[in-house]
């Protein structure tokens, strides 16, 4: 199969977490509430920075346990509060999960009293990043949950 017709690895999750859609997306979106609850279990976030705005750049340095200080950074492409967030997603100094740019999507859906994420992250350069991001992303959603139904 040709390089450039061959798909790159798609993540796909759903959690439904209880707050609106309003409080999540705002929690997704400030870095005061991204220092708290971004990452999963072994990372911190140390600075974040968020420029919200279709354009506008995020980025987020971080202590990680298996990388040490890293930093991502992204640009957003679609903000749809409280409902949609589309940017763009890049590694600083970490080939192990790609130093190419990807896509997350992220839509929240009100579900009664709570919301339903879905997260879409696609153009991962392989499986194993992939994987790597899976884990990332359930740790982090885990603190998410937890931040926001203490």
């Amino acid at each position: 199969m040709n390089e450039t017709t061959e798909a790159k690895p798609v993540l796909q999750l759903s959690r439904v977490i209880a707050a609106s859609p309003e409080r999540v997306f705002a929690a997704w979106t400030t870095p005061e509430d991204i220092k708290v609850w971004f990452g999963p279990a072994t990372c911190r976030v140390l600075d974040a920075h968020v420029n919200l705005r279709v354009g506008g750049e995020f980025c987020f340095h971080l202590l990680t346990e298996r990388f040490g200080e890293i930093k991502l950074n992204g640009q957003y492409r679609v903000i749809t509060p409280p409902s949609k967030l589309v940017y763009t997603w890049q590694w600083e100094g970490t080939p192990e999960l790609g130093d190419e740019s990807s896509l997350v999507s992220v839509d929240f859906i009100p579900s009664g009293d709570s919301t339903e994420i879905r997260l879409r992250h696609e153009q991962l350069p392989s499986v194993q990043a992939r994987d790597s991001h899976a884990e990332g992303w359930n740790g982090t959603l885990d603190k998410l949950q937890n931040y926001l139904t203490d």
